[in-house]
């Protein structure tokens, strides 16, 4: 009898031992990831990179194994220089991009809680660039770049896992496959004493590997 009670105790030590980490049914997890200095202004979607940007992710567990997933993307960068006393450039650019799919996770250990899962994804894009020049006897010529906006929808598939170094605190990484439709706007180019010239965009279908902001940091509640 004292040999049952001990293993029932020594189970029941190691289900709350393995539980104390990870979050269980019903609980939801937050988490933040930064990426940039890709070397490309544009805002792909949503894993591609968004130069400097950001990524915010929400989970539901449903079970301790199962959870559903809202993701969050957004990409701000307006910038000026001033090579010289007589130039100016501005360059702007957004990107926002949404993700719904699922999680599902394995057993894993004690701390470290890995997964595979699934995303449909829709995004946004633009892009614009000025450059102002002053001459020497004030007269003023103006460039400006409009375009490509850009417009994705898309599915991809994730693996991925988390890691919890404290009780209900995570560092997280991701990668997948992304299948994204892209429908990319016309480039208008305007410039002082010339006519205006637009560029015709394009649509195309991709298929690339991704990396999702590379680690996150997050936390359950």
């Amino acid at each position: 009898m004292r040999k049952l009670f001990l293993a029932s105790a020594i189970a029941l030590f190691a289900t709350v031992s393995a539980q104390e980490y990870k979050p269980t049914a019903g609980d939801v997890t937050v988490d933040l990831g930064v990426a940039g200095g890709l070397g490309n202004t544009s805002v792909n979607l949503p894993d591609q990179g968004f130069g400097a940007g950001a990524m915010f992710k929400a989970r539901y567990f449903k079970t301790d194994k199962f959870a559903y997933r809202a993701t969050l993307f957004l990409a701000n960068n307006n910038n000026t220089e001033n090579p010289n006393n007589q130039t100016v450039i501005k360059k702007d650019e957004f990107g926002f991009g949404l993700g719904f799919g699922a999680e599902k996770h394995f057993t894993g250990t004690e701390r470290l809680s890995p997964y595979v899962g699934a995303d449909v994804l829709a995004g946004f894009s633009s892009s614009k660039n000025k450059q102002t020049v002053t001459s020497a006897g004030g007269t003023t010529f103006v460039n400006e770049v409009k375009g490509p906006n850009n417009f994705r929808i898309g599915v991809r598939g994730v693996f991925g896992a988390d890691y919890y170094f404290v009780k209900r605190v995570f560092l997280g990484v991701e990668a997948g496959l992304a299948l994204t439709y892209e429908s990319e706007g016309d480039t208008t180019i305007k410039a002082t004493g010339s006519p205006d010239v637009t560029h015709d965009g394009g649509n195309n279908f991709n298929i690339s590997p991704a990396v999702v902001t590379g680690i996150r940091i997050g936390y359950a509640f």
